[in-house]
Order: C-alpha cells, then sequence, then structure tokens
C-alpha cells in the first residue's frame, strides 16, 4: 500500500513514486505534480499464490509496474483514461475506462488474475473507494 504518487517526468519518462512535487532524479527538472484527479490501482493478490506484477499502461502509454497486492495512485488531469496491464505474451487482457470529471476526481481500479488453475486472463474493472486496501 502506498501513499506515495506514482509520475512519469514528462521530459525524460523516468517513472518515479514520490510524495509530491519533486525532481526528476533522470533527467533533474523540477516536476509539479498539480493534478484534477487521482486513479488509484490495485493488483489483488491471487488465490493460487501466483505473485507476477504488470505493466501499467495508460491510453497507450507506459507507467511503470505494480506489484503483488500494491496499491499506486496516479494524478491525473480531468479527461477519459484507458487502463491496460500486461503480465508476459500469452495472457489475454481486459482493459477498463474511467472518466475523472469536477464530479467525479476519484477513480478506483483493481487489477487480477481470472480465477482457475489454467487461466490465462488478466481482468481489470471499476472499483469502490471501500474496496481498496487502507493507505
Amino acid at each position: 500500500m502506498s501513499t506515495l504518487l506514482r509520475n512519469k517526468c514528462p521530459s525524460c519518462g523516468h517513472v518515479s513514486d514520490v510524495p509530491g512535487n519533486y525532481v526528476c532524479p533522470k533527467c533533474k527538472n523540477n516536476i509539479d505534480l498539480h493534478s484534477d484527479g487521482i486513479i488509484q490501482i490495485y493488483r489483488m493478490g491471487s488465490p493460487i499464490g501466483v505473485a507476477a506484477g504488470y505493466g501499467i499502461y495508460i491510453n497507450g502509454n507506459p507507467c511503470g509496474h505494480i506489484g503483488n497486492k500494491q496499491s499506486i495512485r496516479l494524478p491525473v488531469p480531468f479527461g477519459k483514461y484507458t487502463l491496460h496491464f500486461t503480465c508476459g505474451a500469452t495472457r489475454k487482457y481486459q482493459d477498463v475506462t474511467v472518466d475523472i470529471t469536477p464530479e467525479n476526481s476519484n477513480a478506483y481500479v483493481k487489477v487480477r488474475i481470472k480465477p482457475g488453475f489454467w487461466t490465462n486472463c488478466i481482468i481489470a474493472e471499476p472499483a469502490t473507494a471501500q474496496e481498496m486496501p487502507a493507505l
């Protein structure tokens, strides 16, 4: 669980988990995390003990990795976002789209492997704040 915010530097693309505004460790640019909303993603634990993490893509742009039973928060401006998660070349994926608006500035998404011994499907679905782990 994390109280940090994940951010991708607009200059060099370096992804960092930070508590607030920061200096990019790679290109040394000052980064202002002012945003309109937050997307919180929770990688649920696997029922069969598989602990693979997932690569995160938002609107096709890579945004780092999320580990097993990890929760991250991404600051974003108002808009519509398609979240895609990857884990190996043979997996099937179910993307999820969220809207960040003035009326709904927080979006919650939970991601998991479809239960079953020989499953190969990653499911991403909208969630509520109550379904997220405590930060």
